[in-house]
């Protein structure tokens, strides 16, 4: 029994290993191999985009990405990212710019420091000060119960 009655600890021997190979690296958890729920894309800063992207997970835009966009989960484009793309997406957070038609099944956020320019169809549309909205809104209900169309 060690100081303030705790059992003594002694460090585990190490494993042998062959001539030449380098130690085994400490074993991850388990829950860090496993897939995450809340998986991301990322188009980072220095990537350009041409076509279509169409999924089921988040997509971070940092970079360009000139096409269309088609996601059944939500679509953030950060500070230094440009759309050029007709957007059809969960929700919609802009803090970059996006050029193109925005459809959303949730919501539309234009943060201050972002830029939207053409049509917006969300059930919520924000517009913080400081940002800048060029087009029409449509807030109406989604016809088709709440899905994202060809997702």
């Amino acid at each position: 029994m060690g100081i303030f009655g705790k059992t003594e600890r002694k460090p585990a021997p190490p494993q042998a290993t062959r001539p030449g190979t380098p130690p085994a690296a400490k074993a991850a958890p388990k829950s860090a191999s496993a897939p995450s729920s809340t998986s991301e894309c990322v188009i980072g800063a220095k990537t350009v985009v041409k076509g279509d992207i169409t999924g089921d997970e988040n997509v971070l835009v940092e970079g360009t990405v000139e096409g269309t966009i088609r996601i059944s989960r939500d679509l953030r484009v950060g500070p230094g990212g440009h759309v050029k793309a007709t957007v059809n997406a969960q929700s919609i957070v802009v803090a970059g710019q996006i050029t193109g038609d925005c459809q959303a099944v949730q919501r539309v956020h234009i943060e201050a420091t972002g830029r939207l320019t053409g049509n917006i169809r969300a059930p919520r549309v924000m517009i913080v000060e400081g940002a800048t909205f060029k087009g029409n809104s449509d807030m109406s209900p989604g016809r088709d119960g709440g899905r994202t169309p060809g997702a």
